[in-house]
């Protein structure tokens, strides 16, 4: 293998590693987002709340705040967007350490 093709493989490695931990990490600060939304509007189940928060964050990432609003809404809390972005926040630096710690 020529020195081209081993730093081209080494390349695409690292891409499809990186993606990799970058979906991990939407998807466990979906869940985390989740699970505060879900306890703080009361939720029965918040595990399969958080779930279904994760798997939106997943199918459409832009839509998610719009969802938890619309939840909150729904629940008859009104959440700031100042608070829901800093949770996010939050949630998406907890997440990043948690898999970054993980592997």
């Amino acid at each position: 293998m020529t020195p081209l093709r081993k730093r081209a493989n080494a390349l695409e490695t690292q891409f499809a590693r990186q993606a990799e931990l970058e979906f991990r990490t939407k998807v466990l600060c979906g869940k985390m987002i989740g699970r505060w939304a879900g306890y703080k509007m009361g939720v029965d189940d918040v595990e399969a709340y958080a779930h279904n928060i994760a798997m939106q964050q997943v199918v459409e990432p832009h839509r998610l705040l719009d969802l938890l609003r619309q939840d909150f809404s729904a629940a008859g809390m009104d959440v700031s967007e100042a608070e829901l972005n800093s949770q996010m926040h939050t949630f998406l630096d907890s997440a990043s350490v948690e898999i970054a710690t993980r592997g």
